[in-house]
């Protein structure tokens, strides 16, 4: 983790800030299975979420105006976040929730179509369905492609949300994640006909 640290450190990058995240939410699903949680993990994530929020929107919102204000943004946020990974400390604590991230819990999950819920529904299905991806390695790929999509999906809303904000055109934004909450849910099916019944 401190390798990866110093790496976001030194190079303050959308990039490393991506691989940041990953490795922590990928130590967080395994500690999970435990009861436990890391605190240094937790506040890596909490801090950073708007920090990755505006990289993405920097690459997708098409307004040269929102642009601007999002350089701005992410400028401060970025400073902001360097203070917290000088002084971060990991240590393993009791999880608040226990999260089950069995199979059965899993296909709970996935039990209901995605084009029936809103955004907010998507975005913590999308976090359960990446602690399923990080403990069931057999369908890591399966559950790896619907995370995606979602995560696409999400990116797009927040796009949008932010263009009504500004009075600009959203309507590419909204086509945008549309088209990617319904190969979510293409994925969807394509993993329950192979998960175990």
């Amino acid at each position: 983790m401190e390798r990866i640290i110093k790496k976001y450190i030194k190079k303050q990058n959308e990039k490393n800030l991506h691989n940041l995240r990953i490795e922590c939410r990928r130590k967080l699903s395994f500690l999970l299975k435990e009861g436990l949680s890391d605190e240094g993990c937790e506040k890596i994530l909490k801090e950073s979420s708007k920090l990755r929020d505006t990289d993405v929107m920097l690459k997708i919102c098409k307004s040269k105006k929102i642009f601007k204000i999002l350089k701005k943004r992410r400028k401060k946020l970025n400073k902001k976040f360097l203070k917290v990974l000088k002084t971060v400390k990991f240590n393993e604590i009791k999880a608040e929730k226990p999260v089950k991230t069995d199979l059965d819990t899993c296909k709970e999950i996935l039990k209901e179509s995605f084009l029936i819920k809103n955004d907010k529904q998507l975005h913590k299905l999308r976090l359960k369905i990446k602690a399923c991806r990080y403990t069931n390695k057999k369908y890591e790929k399966e559950f790896k492609k619907i995370q995606d999509m979602l995560g696409k999906a999400h990116d797009y809303y927040k796009c949008e949300k932010i263009c009504k904000k500004m009075n600009k055109n959203f309507l590419y934004a909204y086509i945008k994640k549309r088209k990617f909450i319904i190969k979510a849910e293409k994925a969807r099916k394509e993993i329950l006909s192979i998960l175990p019944r």
